[in-house]
């Protein structure tokens, strides 16, 4: 084999035991008809027509994403240059379709009839992140493995590549202009392309990544590329791509579609693809949990880039109707033990930025309940004077019996000198896209659980300034696979963030951990019920 670089045919491939026909037919219908469609090879069966409608769209689903109804549509055999198959998660996308394609291309396409003397032939293999990328070289390397002849043309495989004896390498790589310059490149595969970065002022944007792969490929006549992924947002190369759909078929007729000939487009949800280790009863969990999630992860659907974070109709309910504010415990009757541990956080202003402010507690029925919201407007032209707002704060800290208040890290050094005057500890908490992330996540838990009570925003501006804020927050989701949950463009989130904040701590505070009766406590429990007793101790400040 490693002599002969004369191209097979895909159709003979895996028709050959010898080579790729063991592993072609473990594969379902829909994903044999990807690749059957993707090499020009005639559709053996009706399923495998059906399959194709389904793939082209042409069909309808139920809430699970299991083919319901299918119009037939023509199939006319004809091979593509690129495959975008935008499908459901655990469809078998990267270790079944593209591990199949890396190896026929690494030894059956005859690409290296086109290669200069002592040129190195790379297959990439370029994932959003370099060490995903590293794993499904796996994929590839069982791929190789179930062919008998064609695992006999492994020289070296490991983390680095996968060197074949033909002098080929399959290279895994994530997302760079750098990496694909200068180099030959008669295949790649974009795995999870929807993740990468879409925006212009990224360092490696999807639309770059991919013309400095096209400039690779100009020697191979019979060179293809490959985009597998699941939706992330309505941006970026595959976005584009579903949007034009195969030969550009889902185009308006004023758009040319010259641009999009030869270029395979296949959508379908997890179920439709029919991975029999996907059952009904794990995508009605899944479902269940959480439907946003299901919706672009298995029914493959495109979110909007911008939606909505917390629901309207929770956040009314959570409001606690007349209540403007919570008088610190103990009160009349009560004994001391019931007091809770209160939590202050507050979002600091140094120019003409608003002083946001609020206490909350743990309650073990009711969940996060807010206390006391606060807000400091500067007049026009005029700044807070931030030591001002601290002497109005001291008070308040003083009666919930607290000494430390959160802040985000802004200013946080000049702020905690401020504080020292009237022995107050700031403790900062750094705002990364990672730790807002899950601050803001924790208290969506807490909403969607009706663990979360807030003052009523009929009382009090703070209060009706808090409840809008948190309305208005917006998900938006970019390039690259993050989110970020902020204001609109021109609106504040101060207060809703520094709620965010303090209910994050609380909970870190207070978890809620019920052992039964008869468990017994591990090591890790009972070093963590230490800690939590050492923090808790650090901030009462009881009378004596």
């Amino acid at each position: 084999m490693s002599a002969s670089s004369t191209r097979v045919p895909f159709e003979e491939a895996i028709s050959e035991p010898l080579l790729l026909k063991k592993r072609f037919d473990t594969l379902s219908i829909p994903q044999q008809t990807v690749l059957l469609a993707y090499y020009g090879c005639p559709l053996p069966t009706p399923e495998h027509l059906r399959a194709w409608a389904v793939l082209q769209g042409s069909c309808t689903y139920d809430e699970l994403g299991y083919v319901t109804d299918v119009t037939p549509i023509p199939y006319v055999p004809k091979e593509y240059r690129q495959l975008w198959a935008i499908l459901g998660r655990r469809s078998g996308k990267t270790d079944k379709i593209e591990s199949t394609i890396k190896v026929y291309e690494a030894t059956l396409a005859g690409h290296l009839e086109y290669v200069n003397p002592g040129q190195e032939v790379l297959l990439y293999l370029i994932a959003h992140r370099l060490d995903v990328a590293v794993a499904n070289l796996s994929f590839i390397r069982q791929a190789f493995e179930d062919s008998p002849l064609l695992s006999k043309e492994v020289a070296v495989a490991n983390v680095q590549a996968i060197r074949l004896k033909n002098g080929v390498s399959i290279v895994p790589s994530p997302p760079s202009l750098k990496a694909q310059r200068g180099l030959a490149i008669p295949s790649v595969t974009m795995d999870e392309v929807g993740f990468w970065f879409s925006n212009p002022d990224a360092a490696n944007p999807d639309y770059e990544v991919e013309r400095a792969v096209e400039y690779s490929q100009l020697q191979f006549p019979h060179w293809t590329r490959v985009g597998i992924s699941t939706p992330w947002v309505k941006e970026g190369l595959l976005w584009r791509y579903r949007n034009a759909g195969t030969e550009g078929c889902r185009l308006p007729a004023s758009i040319p579609r010259e641009e999009y000939q030869d270029i395979l487009v296949c959508f379908a949800p997890t179920a439709a693809i029919e991975n029999p280790r996907v059952t009904r009863k794990a995508l009605k969990r899944l479902r269940d949990r959480d439907q946003e999630a299901f919706s672009r992860e298995a029914l493959c659907e495109f979110p909007d880039s911008i939606s909505g974070f917390l629901s309207a109709a929770l956040l009314m309910a959570a409001v606690e109707s007349g209540v403007g504010e919570r008088e610190p415990r103990p009160r009349p009757g009560e004994s001391s033990t019931s007091t809770p541990i209160y939590v202050a956080a507050m979002d600091p202003a140094f120019r003409q930025d608003s002083f946001a402010f609020t206490i909350v507690h743990r309650d073990t029925t009711k969940g996060i309940v807010v206390d006391l919201v606060r807000r400091w407007t500067p007049m026009k032209g005029a700044r807070l004077n931030p030591k001002d707002i601290l002497a109005e704060i001291k008070p308040l800290l003083d009666a919930y019996k607290t000494t430390v208040v959160y802040s985000d890290q802004y200013q946080l050094e000049s702020l905690q000198q401020l504080a020292n005057d009237f022995n107050v500890t700031v403790e900062g908490m750094d705002f990364t896209a990672r730790s807002k992330a899950k601050i803001f996540g924790n208290l969506q838990q807490l909403v969607n659980q009706r663990k979360l009570v807030l003052l009523d925003p009929m009382t009090t501006d703070a209060a009706r300034t808090t409840f809008q804020e948190l309305i208005q927050l917006e998900r938006r989701q970019t390039g690259g696979g993050q989110v970020s949950i902020s204001a609109p463009e021109g609106k504040h989130d101060d207060m809703a963030a520094v709620l965010a904040l303090a209910a994050y701590k609380a909970v870190w505070l207070l978890p809620e951990i019920t052992p039964a009766k008869d468990h017994e406590p591990t090591l890790f429990e009972r070093g963590m019920a230490t800690i939590r007793r050492r923090k808790l101790d650090s901030f009462r400040n009881w009378d004596e």
